[in-house]
């Protein structure tokens, strides 16, 4: 063997043995992830980091596969057993695929409609004191929307114009009664009020949580005929993405900088959801009738918050959706952060994430429920 021939051969070997150890470190964080998405042993907030991570180390995960299948097809195995594994445990939580049912005889279907509206773009204050095309689009569709209970967060009125005054619009639609973490700002030109539930049922009880900026709680028990349920619209700590303003630098230091905004915001949303959802919980132990939580939990499948809520209440995208359900309209896009979480006595009968609908940085999702 000559030395040239020699040579490649010790590269070959060299980058090959790399490529096997970085395989054996990738499959070890995978099952890693596993192991805390699914025991929940700790809740700090790097395990959170490691547990909302696990969808690149799938797509990693079967680069390698291919790679594999190339060289030495026989180490594929590796990858591949961690690519099942996470099949079995999370299959149902990443894609689903259900057909919507009606409801019994007798029983009747109730639709839950949650929308982050994004301020309907209120906060800016040119579209605040101006008729605008897009902010009337947006409020239009969120009452056009065939549901008689509406979530919404980030909701936001003015009455410097007469078609934002959005409360008073509600009202005129038949939405007669609703809840809005701060009622006080329901007739105001620059109202942020945060997260409201409009219902055209009766609401026999109610009340809020404020947490900082729009993030809360508002809940309210609504009469069904002679049944009452509790739905309860929540609003946790923002994840903090700007993957898109990273992207936009073109220096370094730029990168550099946002990249560390973003870490920093995702540590601080990790711990702050972490204690907010103990407060979710807190109002749905409280609570004498099946509940219904939805709105933005600012979590993926893959998270603390969201096994803490699934060990709570059953998940309705995982009970009655279809595809991947993914509900955030910004890079990367690919996640699913607005949720909905169910009583076992109320079924789910279908499950929807509007994803045609594009005013807003994230996309409606609406759940049937059976209600007696």
């Amino acid at each position: 063997m000559g030395i040239r021939s020699r040579f490649g051969s010790l590269v070959s070997f060299f980058f090959r043995s790399l490529l096997w150890s970085i395989n054996l470190g990738l499959v070890l964080y995978t099952f890693l992830g596993y192991w805390l998405a699914y025991k929940l042993p700790v809740e700090h907030w790097s395990a959170g980091m490691v547990m909302i991570t696990l969808p690149v180390a799938w797509v990693l995960n079967l680069v390698m596969v291919g790679l594999w299948l190339f060289d030495r097809p026989w180490r594929s195995w590796l990858s591949g057993t961690a690519l099942l594994t996470g099949i079995v445990l999370f299959g149902s939580r990443t894609f689903t695929w259900h057909t919507p049912e009606k409801p019994a005889k007798g029983e009747t279907a109730v639709s839950v409609f949650s929308y982050n509206v994004q301020s309907f773009g209120l906060d800016n204050p040119w579209e605040r004191y101006n008729s605008s095309p897009r902010v009337r689009r947006t409020i239009n569709y969120v009452l056009r929307y065939d549901a008689p209970i509406k979530c919404m967060q980030e909701f936001y009125v003015s009455t410097a114009v007469p078609d934002y005054d959005v409360v008073r619009r509600f009202e005129e639609a038949g939405y007669r009664y609703s809840v809005l973490l701060r009622p006080e700002l329901a007739n105001k030109r620059d109202g942020p009020i945060g997260a409201v539930i409009f219902s055209k049922y009766p609401i026999v009880n109610s009340g809020r949580e404020e947490f900082s900026g729009f993030n809360g709680i508002v809940w309210a028990n609504i009469k069904i005929g002679n049944d009452t349920i509790r739905v309860i619209n929540v609003h946790l700590q923002s994840m903090g993405i700007r993957v898109a303003k990273v992207l936009k630098q073109d220096k370094m230091t730029g990168v550099k900088h946002e990249t560390h905004g973003v870490l920093s915001a995702l540590r601080f949303g990790f711990i702050e959801r972490r204690e907010q959802v103990l407060k979710v919980q807190r109002h749905i132990r409280e609570s004498a009738y099946p509940v219904i939580v939805t709105g933005d939990h600012n979590d993926t499948p893959y998270s603390v918050v969201y096994e803490q809520m699934r060990r709570t209440l059953p998940n309705s995208f995982e009970d009655a959706g279809r595809g991947f359900g993914f509900t955030y309209n910004r890079p990367p896009g690919f996640i699913r952060i607005d949720h909905q979480f169910h009583d076992p006595t109320l079924k789910a009968l279908d499950f929807q994430t509007i994803n045609y609908i594009k005013y807003s940085d994230h996309y409606p999702i609406v759940g049937t429920y059976q209600v007696k």
